[in-house]
C-alpha cells in the first residue's frame, strides 16, 4: 500500500479525517478494517506537530475510541445468549452511525456553500422607493356611500344594450321561397348578401341552408369561379 501523505490540520474534525481516509482506501464504511484504519490514523496524529490542544483533544479521543474498537475486535467472540446482546456483536457499529450522519451533515453543508457561491455572484440593488410618505385623506362612511352611488350612475350610463334579433331564420326561408318562384331564370347567390343589415344577412345564409339541406332548393354553377345561382326544386323533381 501506497504511504498516504497527510496533513491534519486540513480536517475539521475526526470524523473528517476518517471519512478521508476510508475515501482513499475504498473501504466500505458498513465494513470498516478497523486494524487498517486505526493503523493509518495514528500515523496521521504522529504526523501532527504543533497544534491546537482543543483540536488535538478530539483527535485523541477519537483515537482511544479506535483503539478500544481494535481490541474488542481481536478478541475471540463470544457465543450470544440472546436478542439483546446481538447489537453488541459487531463494536464498530456507533462509529459508523457516527460517519453516516457526519457525511451526511457534511453533504448538505457543500450543498449549502454551492448555493452562497451562485448568491455571492448576483448583484442586486435597494428597492426605489420613494423618500415620501403616502398619506391617506380620512373619509367617513357618508363620503364613502356617496362615492359609490357616483360609480353606480356611471356604471349604468356605460351599460351596452344589444339589439335584440328581428329576424328569423324561418321567415327568411319564406322570403327565399317566394323570390325565387317568381324569378324563373333563378337568382344569384350574392344578390341576397345585397343590402340589408347583418343580422338579416345571417338569417338569409342560414336560410338558404336549410333550404338546401332539406331539398327544397337546388344550386348550379356552370363552370369554376361562374356566376352561382340558386333555383327553386320542382315537385317532380324532389319526389313531393
Amino acid at each position: 500500500m501506497e504511504k498516504l501523505s497527510i496533513r491534519v490540520e486540513q480536517f475539521e474534525g475526526p470524523l473528517d479525517l476518517l471519512l478521508h481516509l476510508i475515501h482513499e482506501n475504498k473501504y466500505d464504511i458498513f465494513d470498516i478494517p478497523i486494524v487498517e484504519i486505526t493503523d493509518q490514523y495514528m500515523a496521521a496524529l504522529n504526523e501532527m506537530q504543533e497544534f491546537d490542544m482543543e483540536v488535538a483533544t478530539e483527535f485523541l479521543l477519537m483515537a482511544a475510541t479506535l483503539l478500544q474498537i481494535k481490541s474488542r475486535m481481536l478478541l475471540p467472540k463470544l457465543p450470544v445468549e440472546n436478542e439483546e446482546n446481538e447489537d453488541e456483536i459487531d463494536p464498530r457499529k456507533v462509529l459508523i452511525d457516527m460517519l453516516l450522519e457526519y457525511r451526511k451533515i457534511k453533504n448538505r453543508a457543500a450543498a449549502l456553500a454551492e448555493m452562497k457561491a451562485l448568491a455571492d455572484k448576483q448583484v442586486s440593488h435597494k428597492p426605489m422607493y420613494r423618500q415620501a410618505a403616502l398619506t391617506l385623506a380620512q373619509y367617513n362612511i357618508k363620503d364613502l356611500l356617496l362615492a359609490l352611488t357616483g360609480i353606480v350612475d356611471t356604471a349604468r350610463q356605460e351599460m351596452a344594450y344589444i339589439e335584440p334579433q328581428a329576424f328569423s331564420v324561418e321567415g327568411k326561408m319564406e322570403d327565399i321561397l317566394s323570390r325565387l318562384q317568381q324569378a324563373v331564370g333563378g337568382v344569384m347567390l350574392s344578390d341576397f348578401f345585397l343590402t340589408g343589415h347583418r343580422a338579416e344577412k345571417i338569417a338569409s345564409f342560414l336560410g338558404l341552408l336549410e333550404l338546401l339541406k332539406s331539398g327544397r332548393i337546388m344550386i348550379e354553377q356552370k363552370e369554376p369561379f361562374a356566376p352561382i345561382y340558386i333555383f327553386v326544386r320542382k315537385v317532380e323533381e324532389n319526389g313531393i
